[in-house]
């Protein structure tokens, strides 16, 4: 039994939770997409980002969205890779 285990799992951990966590993010990049798309054709976006970003926070900022960049890049990787 704990060889079972021990094959459903890969070097990052277990695979379905690996494979889980893809399809999270990937859906979730669907619906901030959307959420974008809709306060953007509402006109409302600008409304969300009237004072603009402080220039001192922007290296955070920079790095948070290559991140997010990368995750959603690795979901969408992994989701297709499961129709494979």
């Amino acid at each position: 039994m704990n060889n079972q285990r021990t094959a459903d799992r890969n070097g990052e951990g277990s695979r379905i939770a690996t494979n889980r966590t893809a399809v999270v993010i990937a859906a979730s990049s669907l619906l901030i997409a959307a959420v974008g798309a809709l306060l953007a054709r509402r006109g409302l976006l600008e409304a969300v980002i009237a004072n603009g970003i402080a220039v001192d926070a922007l290296p955070l900022y920079l790095l948070v969205a290559l991140l997010a960049v990368w995750l959603v890049i690795w979901s969408w990787g992994r989701l297709l890779a499961l129709f494979e």
